[in-house]
């Protein structure tokens, strides 16, 4: 759950109102869920973990939230998902790989740490944290090795003309110069030409460095959500 000490700003580290922070979530592009990990209640998922866990949703994570709680699309995963769970109150990590198709994501399942309950003494202590709820985080992968707004924004930075930027872009998504030249009506020479172009202006010695390069760009979220998704639930509806 998120978690602020008012003694926080007292003691030098700046204070971020809960809003602000959920905003900050909601920019990147890797979905984040806070789920009570005995109940299984979704305490917060920023946009793109709330589009992965909607019923309709077509990601395959195999994972969903109904009734604001989560569970899994197919009955024979439900073990696997208890499992997760149980072993994050270890403090324990897991993968999740529920779907039933090769195309499916993983989904890791990492405890969070109970925040601390003053007490007057140390049995009075260890009897509030015993009986504190337990929370897990559900980090979802990314959908596609290169996001489209960080290619925008580093193609832009670069330099890059727009057809240049839409070669990059295809590149990164695995095509080949021959497919791109037909998917643009043109000669494979000319996106050739385009392809020196691009690591001339992004210093890159080959199309491969030049990938790497583009898949550790910071993950940017591709669209922002009107609203924030809070733990109160009211920006969380599946339905």
């Amino acid at each position: 759950m998120l978690h602020f000490d008012e003694n926080d700003t007292a003691a030098g580290t700046p204070f971020m109102e809960p809003g602000l922070l959920q905003a900050v979530l909601n920019q990147v592009d890797y979905g984040l869920a806070v789920i009570n990990a005995d109940t299984r209640q979704l305490l917060f998922a920023n946009t793109p973990a709330q589009n992965a866990l909607h019923p309709a949703s077509l990601q395959k994570t195999g994972l969903c939230v109904t009734d604001g709680r989560l569970c899994t699309r197919q009955h024979v995963h439900a073990q696997q998902l208890t499992l997760a769970l149980t072993r994050t109150k270890s403090s324990l990590r897991g993968l999740l790989s529920l779907s039933d198709c090769e195309s499916g994501t993983t989904v890791a399942v990492m405890p969070l740490p109970t925040p601390a309950l003053p007490t007057p003494d140390a049995s009075a202590w260890d009897a509030a944290t015993a009986s504190a709820p337990c929370y897990a985080l559900l980090l979802f992968a990314k959908q596609q090795l290169c996001d489209t707004t960080s290619i925008t924004l580093f193609a832009s930075e670069r330099g890059l003309t727009r057809a240049e930027g839409q070669v990059l872009a295809q590149v990164c998504r695995g095509l080949r110069p021959s497919e791109i030249a037909t998917h643009h009506g043109v000669q494979i020479c000319t996106v050739r030409s385009q392809l020196r172009s691009i690591r001339q202006k992004t210093a890159s010695d080959s199309v491969r460095e030049l990938v790497e390069k583009v898949s550790v760009l910071p993950p940017l979220a591709r669209q922002l959500s009107s609203g924030v998704t809070g733990i109160n639930g009211r920006a969380m509806a599946f339905g």
